[in-house]
């Protein structure tokens, strides 16, 4: 290229010289020139008012850009032009005929300012009742969040072998983030699995991590509080050093309040009636307003991070779902196998790996939303990190000691409670037939014993597992089992929903020739929850043709974790003996409640019995 000379299609880097010698004689204008000239003048044209629209078809454009709300898949600009014509049409303003070109820019810039996705569409409709501010939670225990996700990792049917979806219902501190409790239910999570959160957010837990080996949650009794107000720094300097080999705590508490949507587990009597027993309010989220429960969808996100790492990850959508998800196909030996990276943990090894994913890593790192400020530094120093644990121990030395509630039989206080006549032949629920020796003492109890008005005792029922109830003894305080006469020939989860399906199947078979008496009912009943066992016999079936297999092996995951819990609370009250027989304080003991013959009332601020901390020598 000569000196002096310019081509037109010579560039610097993205810009041509051409362009270059444009913007230094608009510079150089003596009138309108300068910086101003340089801007591009698309960023400061002024848009159209839009005047040559009649008001009355910018009304109807109005109401079609504001359905762009996230309820309906994201429209299209001519869809949205369709629309806005066939509303006017529908009111009689065709006659008006706006011009095309304008009404479409018209709608263009309303689709442009809900936003492009339909999530976006969602956050802008919301933009209007967001807080602006963060909820004051100022202590642990003040505002407890609960909520049920779904997993996007596929579980293992230990009794079939095929893969299940289920969910995961969390507890969590508004104030600290902590987890407070979690476990894995099936779908859809129902009354009592959201009762029983409860329960396990009062009891306050540790974890054991050892090489090669993380140990499951273990009950470990009430925490202290750290001494005074003046260790608290110390306290959460000495746990942000704490060694990933060891003891890992996660406390329990008693909410003040309980965040929840309007789902009707939390809505119904059965979860109303816990809060009021426990004193706690009941904090209901508006409808279609899941940031109101912001803390714990936010725990949703993070949850991702560990289901991300597992087999049999299915995604949140097809989308993101992989082509050999949950497929079984049958290997060179003729063995059902899940295909590709398919599913291999159970629904009780999926929480349990949850679990090990709170102690050993969301617990101990730094949560964007826990900062603290020194404010007595000149410089301002910024916001340093801090991981929940520690905010929770250190609050904890604020507040002082948190008084919970330690009962081996905790769990009975929270199950739902009947009123049946103990005879001589037993208790009948539901036309069951329920005995035991230990009902012999109160088989002629006279009227007003347990209650005024008749001789009816008070049993607690598990809804997960109709095999059995409880009988509170009013003599010694004692939580005993009483089984259903049949149980041994149960060979199917008789949860509530399986008794009832075969309850409606016997009804709708109709009377037979022989004498319907209480012992043949039981057999049919029995017969029928045993053809839900076998799915050969339940497709032959014809009265039970609405029971699919999700729905056994939901019964299933059911009965087992209802026989897991009863068996942990017997364990328990096993070792609070043993530490009573060792010399601790029977302050608040059973041995105090054996003396009134009435069930002893729950209270939440009684003094915590037993610690159920582990003797020296115990596991």
């Amino acid at each position: 290229m000569e000196a002096g000379k310019v081509t037109p299609r010579a560039r610097v880097g993205a810009v041509s010289q051409r362009q270059l010698m444009n913007w230094l004689s608009d510079f150089d204008r003596p009138i309108n020139g300068g910086l101003l000239a340089l801007v591009d003048k698309r960023r400061v044209r002024r848009h159209s008012a839009f005047g040559g629209l009649d008001p009355e078809v910018r009304r109807v454009a109005d109401d079609i850009a504001a359905r762009i709300d996230g309820t309906q898949a994201v429209r299209s600009i001519d869809e949205l032009l369709r629309r806005t014509l066939l509303a006017l049409k529908a009111e009689g303003l065709d006659s008006l005929d706006p011009p095309e070109s304008t009404l479409r820019t018209y709608l263009t810039q309303a689709a442009q300012a809900a936003g492009r996705t339909t999530r976006s569409h969602t956050t802008k409709k919301l933009r209007g009742v967001l807080a602006l501010t963060a909820y004051p939670a100022l202590r642990p225990g003040q505002v407890v969040a609960i909520d049920v996700t779904r997993s996007d990792t596929f579980c293992v049917d230990p009794w079939t072998g095929k893969p299940i979806s289920v969910e995961i219902i969390t507890a969590l501190d508004v104030c600290t983030r902590v987890v407070l409790a979690l476990r894995v239910v099936p779908r859809s999570a129902n009354a009592i699995e959201a009762g029983l959160i409860l329960y396990d957010v009062l009891r306050p837990f540790s974890q054991v991590v050892e090489p090669g080996q993380v140990h499951d949650w273990r009950w470990a009794g009430v925490p202290e509080a750290i001494g005074s107000i003046d260790d608290a720094v110390v306290e959460a300097e000495r746990l942000s050093g704490r060694p990933l080999i060891g003891e890992h705590a996660i406390p329990g508490l008693l909410p003040d309040a309980i965040r929840a949507d309007k789902g009707s587990i939390f809505t119904g009597r059965y979860f109303r009636e816990v809060c009021t027993l426990l004193g706690i309010h009941l904090l209901l989220s508006r409808a279609k307003k899941p940031t109101d429960n912001a803390f714990v969808e936010r725990w949703h996100e993070t949850l991702q991070r560990c289901l991300l790492q597992l087999s049999g990850h299915k995604g949140r959508n097809v989308s993101q779902r992989g082509s050999d998800a949950g497929k079984i196909v049958v290997d060179k030996k003729g063995r059902a196998v899940f295909k590709g990276d398919g599913p291999s943990l159970t629904p009780r090894e999926l929480e349990l790996r949850l679990r090990e994913f709170i102690c050993t890593d969301y617990h101990r790192t730094r949560h964007g939303g826990l900062t603290v400020v020194d404010r007595t530094m000149e410089d301002r120093s910024p916001a340093v990190g801090m991981t929940p644990l520690e905010v929770f121990d250190a609050l904890l030395a604020a507040v002082g000691r948190l008084h919970v509630l330690q009962r081996p039989d905790l769990l009975y206080d929270l199950l739902p409670q009947l009123w049946l006549t103990i005879r001589h032949d037993g208790v009948e629920y539901k036309d069951l037939t329920f005995d035991c020796a230990e009902l012999d003492d109160f088989r002629s109890v006279p009227k007003g014993f347990f209650r005024d008005q008749d001789r009816a005792a008070p049993f607690f029922m598990d809804p997960r597992d109709l095999a059995r109830l409880w009988f509170r003894r009013p003599d010694t305080g004692a939580v005993v089992e009483v089984p259903w006469r049949r149980a041994f020939q149960l060979q199917a989860p008789m949860t509530d929903l399986v008794l009832d399906a075969a309850a409606k199947a016997v009804k709708r078979r109709g009377g037979t020739n022989t004498t319907i008496n209480k012992d043949s009912v039981q057999r049919e009943i029995l017969e029928a929850i045993n053809d839900i066992a076998s799915i050969d016999r339940l497709r032959a079936n014809p009265d039970l043709v609405d029971w699919k297999p999700n729905k056994v092996a939901a019964a299933h995951l059911r009965e087992s974790r209802s026989q897991f819990d009863h068996a942990e609370a017997a364990e328990a009250g096993a070792r609070g003996t043993r530490r009573t027989r060792h010399g601790a304080s029977s302050k608040g003991t059973r041995a105090d409640a054996s003396r009134s013959s009435t069930p002893p009332a729950f209270d939440p601020t009684q003094t915590a019995w037993p610690t159920l901390e582990s003797q020296e020598g115990e596991p």
